[in-house]
């Protein structure tokens, strides 16, 4: 399997009134294109962060050290005008909550529509087409009418769906999700997993995916990266952290998992 994604000692440093604290210590792993890679811990452990250093949408004020290579090239160091040019085009993000990250203020098909021409061009009348098939591509009906719609005549397993057609309307070669399930019900929860499969076996996307449960990564990753206050603690085939954790803290985070046959207190 081909590297599309490697990340090497990765390092997150902000300044704070306490002196420079690492929020993100050398944190390392792959991403094959078709694979995915689960990115697992509590709230604070790292995981966004590290996404949002990949991204290159880190705060201002942040210090990042290490390497990260997308398709061989090296993304650290690049202005902000050459990153807005591969987040869209060879990078997307999907964000936990939809509706604060679609702009109420303008439809959903324009904003898919923005986001397409600001990296492959053409006129109007073609980028509403391609944004119709992105819209019926997710599952979204009657896509040429719903594209003018605005957010919040949505539900919320459907902003999530527009966010995904949204990060893919441009083919990327990697898809970064950070927690796009953690704010829907769990019937919804599955209908999104399952779509991100079926669109990322579709289309050969490397994809990070990012959560706090274990429950999803299990369902969806190849290889799984456990971070703790920062640090990377554990890392390997989902079948080898889960049937085998060496680190405490993963095993705490399994254990913490409910089983259909534990006992019921009442």
């Amino acid at each position: 399997m081909s590297e599309l994604l490697v990340v090497e000692d990765l390092t997150v440093t902000f300044p704070t009134t306490r002196g420079l604290v690492d929020v993100v210590k050398d944190v390392s792993f792959t991403v094959g294109r078709d694979e995915t890679v689960g990115i697992v811990g509590e709230s604070g452990s790292g995981k966004s962060m590290t996404s949002l250093a990949i991204m290159g949408l880190l705060p201002r004020g942040a210090v990042t050290r290490g390497s990260i290579r997308l398709n061989g090239v090296e993304l650290l160091g690049r202005t902000d005008r050459q990153m807005r040019a591969i987040r869209g085009e060879q990078a997307s993000m999907i964000f936990q909550d939809p509706l604060s990250s679609l702009n109420p203020y303008y439809t959903v098909g324009l904003q898919i529509e923005e986001m397409y021409r600001a990296h492959r061009g053409g006129s109007r009348k073609a980028a509403g087409k391609v944004v119709a098939e992105a819209l019926a591509q997710v599952g979204i009906p009657e896509p040429d009418r719903r594209a003018g719609y605005y957010p919040h005549q949505f539900s919320g397993g459907q902003r999530q769906r527009i966010m995904i057609a949204m990060a893919l309307v441009c083919s990327p070669a990697l898809l970064i999700a950070d927690e796009p399930t953690t704010a829907l019900d769990v019937t919804v929860q599955a209908q999104i997993l399952r779509l991100l499969a079926g669109l990322q076996k579709e289309t050969g996307t490397g994809m990070v995916f990012v959560t706090h449960d274990l429950a999803v990564i299990s369902s969806i990753a190849a290889r799984v990266l456990v971070m703790c206050q920062g640090e990377q603690v554990e890392y390997g085939t989902a079948e080898q952290v889960f049937s085998e954790p060496r680190h405490e803290y993963t095993r705490m985070l399994l254990e913490s998992i409910p089983r259909i046959d534990d006992e019921v207190v009442s």
